[in-house]
């Protein structure tokens, strides 16, 4: 059999309240050359229940003990037939013509080795502030993964090469696992970013990332000043007051630190592009304005 062009990667564990609903929003795709790898991570609910349902040739289940989201998306990623990998979580549902458009944007643009969207937010759970404007350019992706993670995860469409490459997800950082991906992988070509909204990321408080949310934060930040050192060309201690300076907001840093940022760390960034320029020019000027 020829291997399909999309391997869609689905870890789930004790999963069953919303699986059905996100395994149905893959198989009905406008894009149909797919294969759905759902990694049943152990579960003890009805998870093996509802995927037993399915009679899609294009669904595999992969079962495991119990290990972790990690463990569970390398084993995924290993099993993958196709050369392009998207990602949802058991509880997102995706746009049927969200890999349509995915695949359409990668195959126009050779030195991709990632795709990404916007999403929708909905839920149980208070809809957070709109997010910022998805950083469109390789400079201004690295200037941004060095204070947040501007991807979420169940957008992305990446070349499993690059993935490999660039070392898979690390089990030490689990539960900001992309984050860390997304750096190394950037050092692998370019990022694509889609405006529309291709992806419904669910809100819950039962959710990985609210029960998970102290574990997270610590390990952004590690990953956000390694970020400053790999992009930035800084030292350590360099790096952690870049990072500080980049996350907090105008008001709470001074002139003198933000033109240190301008002056020492900006003229290393290893990318450059009028979409980080427009940027730096928009927070200075707020610097200007506040003083």
């Amino acid at each position: 059999m020829q291997p399909p062009r999309i391997s869609v990667l689905m870890p789930v564990w004790n999963g069953a309240a919303f699986l059905a609903a996100a395994v149905d929003s893959v198989l009905a795709q406008t894009f149909t050359d797919f294969e759905l790898l759902v990694i049943d991570d152990g579960s003890t609910d009805r998870t093996p229940e509802i995927l037993g349902a399915y009679a899609d040739p294009r669904l595999r289940v992969l079962r495991l003990e119990h290990a972790g989201i990690v463990v569970a998306l390398n084993h995924g990623l290993a099993q993958a037939r196709a050369e392009w990998v998207a990602r949802l979580d058991a509880d997102d549902l995706s746009e049927p013509q969200r890999l349509e458009r995915q695949w359409q944007a990668v195959s126009r643009q050779p030195k991709a080795v990632l795709c990404h969207s916007a999403v929708t937010f909905f839920g149980s759970e208070t809809n957070p502030a709109s997010p910022a404007r998805l950083p469109r350019s390789r400079s201004f992706m690295a200037l941004q993964l060095c204070r947040r993670c501007p991807i979420t995860h169940s957008t992305v469409l990446f070349k499993k090469t690059a993935a490999l490459t660039a070392g898979s997800y690390r089990r030490e950082e689990r539960h900001a696992e992309d984050f860390s991906l997304w750096g190394r992988l950037l050092e692998q070509g370019e990022f694509i970013a889609l405006p529309e909204k291709l992806v419904r990321l669910r809100l819950h408080s039962q959710s990985v990332s609210r029960q998970n949310l102290e574990i997270q934060q610590t390990l952004t930040r590690k990953i956000g000043i390694r970020h400053c050192q790999m992009f930035l060309r800084l030292n350590e201690t360099e790096a952690v007051r870049a990072h500080a300076l980049l996350l907090a907001p105008p008001r709470e840093h001074s002139w003198q630190d933000w033109w240190w940022f301008l002056t020492h760390c900006v003229s290393r960034l290893r990318w450059w592009s009028p979409e980080t320029f427009c940027w730096l020019a928009w927070q200075t000027a707020r610097q200007i304005t506040r003083h």
